[in-house]
């Protein structure tokens, strides 16, 4: 009757560290789109005839998505039950 003890949270029990992944890369989008340091790229100066600031957004957002992409891919060997909840063939409870 001895059971082993569910972990409090369905994804806590990754193997490859993804929640430090994404919990880093929000840190990240929340630093990089923080005001005061929109407030350094808001100068009246452009690059290509795009404003700096505009410039930026878009960088910093192509670059997030990308790291969120990086982070979310999956490896060969890793199989759809090891991507924690919403993976596909996973039975539910």
């Amino acid at each position: 009757m001895n059971q082993e003890p569910r972990p409090l949270a369905p994804w806590s029990g990754r193997q490859n560290g993804l929640n430090e992944k994404l919990v880093a890369i929000f840190l990240l989008a929340l630093a990089l789109f923080n005001p005061p340091l929109l407030a350094v790229f808001g100068v009246p100066a452009s690059f290509l005839g795009l404003p700096i600031l505009y410039l930026y957004l878009f960088v910093a957002w192509a670059g997030v998505i990308l790291a969120l992409a990086l982070a979310m891919e999956r490896t060969p060997d890793e199989t759809p039950e090891d991507r924690g909840p919403g993976g596909a063939g996973q039975a539910g409870g």
